[in-house]
């Protein structure tokens, strides 16, 4: 009985390690990129009021989404989901580090 608690406890952390691994993925991108290209900034403020709303808006649905669906093909294995936490760990860092730079090298190189 243990066993099983574990497993669909495992599954349940992979699933959603993997689909926060494709939001902070999201959010990354969807940040500079939409500095980068003001029509894509602009939709994202016309559709949800603020692009910042529409990247939270969009980052969530694909967060339970992701999550959800990932979870029915997810395996139960600890060595998987302790993978998974280290590659989100490490995601979380790069995506801090991408929109950081890419900030900073806005503000003290190109203005």
């Amino acid at each position: 009985m243990e066993n099983t608690k574990n497993t669909k406890k495992n599954k349940c952390i992979t699933s959603f390690a993997v689909s926060a691994i494709v939001a902070i993925v999201f959010i990354t991108f969807a940040t500079i990129f939409g500095e980068l290209y003001k029509p894509f900034k602009n939709y994202l403020a016309d559709t949800f009021s603020h692009h910042w709303i529409g990247k939270g808006v969009i980052a969530i649905v694909i967060f339970y989404l992701l999550g959800f669906l990932e979870y029915f093909k997810a395996k139960g294995d600890e060595d998987v989901m302790i993978i998974m936490l280290k590659i989100l760990f490490w995601i979380t860092v790069v995506g801090v580090l991408a929109i950081s730079g890419f900030y900073l090298y806005e503000y003290f190189l190109v203005h």
